[in-house]
């Protein structure tokens, strides 16, 4: 509990869990802090990619093309 805690923290969250996630000794936290890395890199990615399609209405119509086309 006290890690998430921490995690909440604004700014010292994100540094504790960059620290968490390459230093230490204990593995399994070690790989729960790289796993939400890498959660945290897939929704980055995603939302560059729907900012890419442009906003509000816009995704609203890429989404209604590609549906109608299955």
């Amino acid at each position: 509990m006290l890690m998430m805690f921490i995690t909440a923290i604004p700014i010292i969250g994100q540094i504790m869990v960059l620290v968490w996630a390459f230093v230490g000794d204990n593995e399994s936290r070690k790989n729960y802090f790289r796993a939400m890395l890498m959660w945290l890199l897939v929704f980055l990615a995603l939302a560059v990619f729907l900012g890419m399609l442009g906003s509000g209405p816009a995704i609203l119509k890429h989404i209604e093309a590609w549906t109608k086309r299955g």
